[in-house]
């Protein structure tokens, strides 16, 4: 293979970073098109009871007429989809296509549906969401992710959605952060991900937006770390713990500060109600024996 673009191992190396191990590089055959995977994904093909090998599932990065493309594409591999389909969240997927979308010119979405190509595409996001919605209506998942009848690739077997279009290499891990949930979800077991997938959804009708300014007694270090990554729920009585997944455990922070006050918050919340606290050190003291100075 020849050397790739610098851009390209740009996104291997921010892959690689969340992964934690160096992601791989497939070129497409004749094409300057390139797919960011993680090797783990052949393993899960060998699976396959078509073995199929030419299995493409993560970012696909190419060049058109000097702009800068990057996909999320699920093509040829039904064992993939069907990873991606059990941890699919439509709510999820929304916000991912929302918070990437300073990132392109124009939204487009193309999968396969009852053996035939479908493709939803518009500039205006709101428009394109809409039209998302229409699909929800009677199941994103199951319409886009139907069962294929035809040919031997069986389930979905295409699946491209426009995560960056016109986006510069700076952009890179931003991008890749935001976008991640997807790459995500196609690996068989994803337990704690899901888990949040369901205190999203009780988040539904709070502003998706971080809510770390309405937390009280928050140390200085905290106050003057801003944001960044994804908004995620977060929960305030650790599930670990015994927190349960409802609204009332629940708020939106984003990646950094949920790191931040991760096991450290007490209190609960409602639709228009916000007592959340962030723990006393001191009473943590008491608790462990020390006698308050009288």
């Amino acid at each position: 293979m020849t050397k790739p673009p610098k851009i390209v191992t740009d996104i291997v190396k921010s892959v690689s970073e969340k992964l934690g191990r160096e992601a791989i590089l497939r070129k497409v055959n004749n094409r300057e098109e390139y797919f960011i995977l993680d090797l783990a994904f052949s393993y899960f093909q060998k699976a396959d009871r078509n073995r199929r090998n030419d299995y493409r599932s993560g970012y696909l990065y190419f060049k058109l007429k000097n702009t800068n493309h990057l996909l999320f594409v699920l093509a040829h591999s039904p064992i993939m989809t069907s990873f991606f389909k059990k941890n699919f969240d439509y709510e999820v997927f929304k916000n991912i296509i929302i918070n990437t979308e300073l990132y392109r010119d124009e939204n487009s979405l193309r999968f396969k549906n009852k053996g035939k190509q479908e493709r939803i595409k518009a500039i205006d996001i709101k428009e394109f969401l809409n039209k998302l919605d229409e699909i929800e209506k009677v199941g994103f998942a199951k319409s886009v992710f139907a069962k294929d009848t035809k040919g031997i690739t069986g389930t979905g077997n295409i699946f491209a959605l426009s995560i960056a279009r016109g986006f510069k290499g700076k952009d890179i891990n931003e991008i890749i952060e935001k976008s991640w949930d997807l790459f995500l979800w196609l690996y068989p077991s994803k337990p704690v991900f899901q888990r949040n997938a369901s205190l999203n959804r009780s988040l539904n009708k709070i502003e998706n937006e971080c809510e770390i300014s309405k937390i009280k007694n928050l140390p200085k270090n905290i106050l003057e770390t801003s944001c960044s990554g994804q908004i995620e729920g977060a929960h305030i009585k650790p599930h670990k713990d015994g927190g349960t997944d409802k609204l009332d455990n629940g708020l939106w922070l984003c990646k950094a500060h949920h790191r931040l006050t991760e096991g450290k918050l007490e209190g609960h919340r409602g639709i228009n109600t916000f007592k959340v606290n962030f723990k006393n050190k001191r009473d943590k003291r008491r608790v462990r024996g020390t006698r308050p100075t009288i």
